[in-house]
C-alpha cells in the first residue's frame, strides 16, 4: 500500500469527488515503497499539482486529475477539451 502525504483522512475534505476516488486507488493498489504526496506546491512558479508519486527506481510523475463525465465532452484532441457545463 502506497504512503499518501498528508494522509487521505486529513485532505479528503478538500479533495473533489474524483481526487478522492484516485487518492484511494494510488494508496491500495501502489505498492509499499511508492510516495504520493496531494496539492504540494512545486518549483519556482509554486504550482500545485493534484498528485506527485515518486518511486525510488521508476522515477516522478505528476498527475492532475480532472473530473470529467463523458457525458459532458463535446470534444477533445491531443491539446484540449471542450465540455458542457452541467
Amino acid at each position: 500500500m502506497a504512503t499518501l502525504i498528508p494522509s487521505y483522512s486529513s485532505c479528503v475534505s478538500r479533495m473533489t469527488s474524483g481526487e478522492k476516488r484516485f487518492a484511494q486507488r494510488l494508496e491500495a493498489k501502489l505498492e509499499d515503497d511508492y510516495l504520493c504526496w496531494y496539492d504540494v506546491p512545486i518549483g519556482q512558479s509554486m504550482r500545485h499539482p493534484d498528485f506527485i508519486v515518486l518511486h525510488p527506481r521508476r522515477g516522478l510523475l505528476i498527475l492532475e486529475v480532472m473530473d470529467w463525465k463523458l457525458d459532458t465532452i463535446q470534444s477533445i484532441s491531443c491539446w484540449s477539451v471542450r465540455s458542457r457545463a452541467d
